[in-house]
Order: structure tokens, then sequence, then C-alpha cells
């Protein structure tokens, strides 16, 4: 656990996240805020709300009872999750990563520094060839490797911050630049040309600050975010 003191105004990049160097010389990056997932969740809690109404009419529930247990639930389980992938915020180094917490200016670590081996972009591509989601990954001294950026790219239409998860929130990340090639298969320097500019943007922050290579892989993935 620890803090930081920060440079007074952050610098903000194509993919929404925020950048400020602390006093030792670090850059620390923090995610975007998931303030579109939040208001998505709306609809599917309205009709949540008069599916309980229903079931609590059914069976002579009170009429009070369907509506508090959905906010309930909502407020228990979603938003603490949205809160949190917000607040996500990554410390870099020259060849090292720590992962920590933010809360207003204070940032709270999760761990101790990691050894930085590489930056990932990882391309999944829909398996129905309408989009595809673009990772930006960093490869550590541990078996399982950072995810710090994942956008989704729906062919010819938008590209989006994948803060939604795939299901029926996945268009409501905040829109990035859109991917040129969205389709592209390719595990060369040309899938990085394929990417949106916000996912290039990131990649030569992140390897210009950790001072690592870059490596490309592209798979096809196993599903794809639901509108």
């Amino acid at each position: 656990m620890g803090d930081a003191s920060q440079e007074p105004s952050p610098t903000h990049l194509l993919s929404h996240y925020a950048t400020k160097r602390v006093t030792n010389g670090n850059l620390v990056v923090q995610a975007a805020p998931a303030t579109g997932p939040v208001l998505g969740c709306a609809i599917p809690t309205g009709i949540l709300t008069v599916a309980c109404g229903l079931i609590a009419l059914l069976f002579n529930a009170p009429a009070w009872w369907g509506p508090p247990v959905v906010v309930l639930l909502f407020a228990a389980v979603v938003i603490p999750i949205f809160l949190y992938r917000g607040s996500r915020a990554w410390v870099l180094g020259q060849g090292s990563i720590q992962e920590a917490t933010a809360v207003g200016t204070k940032y709270w670590f999760a761990s101790s520094p990691l050894a930085a081996r590489s930056v990932v972009v990882k391309r999944e591509v829909w398996r129905d060839k309408r989009g595809s989601t673009d990772r930006v990954q960093v490869a550590t001294d541990r078996a399982s490797r950072l995810n710090v950026l994942s956008v989704y790219n729906w062919a010819g239409q938008e590209s989006r911050l994948a803060h939604g998860g795939a299901g029926s929130l996945a268009r409501a990340g905040q829109t990035v630049p859109d991917a040129p090639g969205p389709l592209a298969v390719v595990e060369d320097p040309t899938l990085l040309s394929s990417a949106s500019e916000a996912v290039r943007e990131l990649v030569y922050l992140l390897i210009g600050e950790l001072d690592v290579a870059i490596t490309y892989e592209c798979v096809v993935a196993l599903y794809r975010p639901r509108r």
C-alpha cells in the first residue's frame, strides 16, 4: 500500500486513459473511468425490475419486493466491478511495471514491481468476421500477462473500449479512433498499423517507458461481443 505525489494535471490519451509523471520519474497510466457501462445497465435493470415485480405479484410477495432486490443486487455486484475497472493503474519504470488501484490522487499498490519482458499486441478476430478485439498486454516474469487495454472493433462501423465486457454492454464503452484494418490477420508490425490509433499510441508509450521489445499475436476468438 502506498501513495505517490502527482503533477497537478494529467495527460489524456486517445484511449481516454490518463498519464502522470511521479516524483521518482516513473509514469503512472490510469484506465479510463467506466461510466458508460453503468449508464448502459439502465435498460437491463429496468427489465429485471419489471420481471421481479411480476414474480412478486405471481407469488403474492409484498409489492415492494421486486425493485429493491434488483437495485441492491446491482449496487452490490455491478457498480463495484465498474468502479474497479475505472480505478486500475500501472506504474511504469525502466524494465518494470507495477499494478495499482487509483482513488483520487492516492495509489494502492497491488503487488511489488514485476520485471517487464515485452509489450504484446494481440488481435482476436471474431468468428463471424464482423470485427476483432485488440489487446495491449505486458508480458512479465510471471505466467499471466497484464492486460492494459482492450478495444472492440466492429468492422466498418466503430471501435470502443471493452469496458462493458462481451455481453449486452459491449457498446457502452467510450469510442476511440476506428481501426483502419480490423480484420487483418498478421503477426508482424503491420498488425499495429491495422489497429486503432488509440492502441498504437499506448503501445509506443509502453515500449518507450518500459524499454522492452514488442511482439505480435493473432488468433480466432471463441466469442464476439453482443450488441
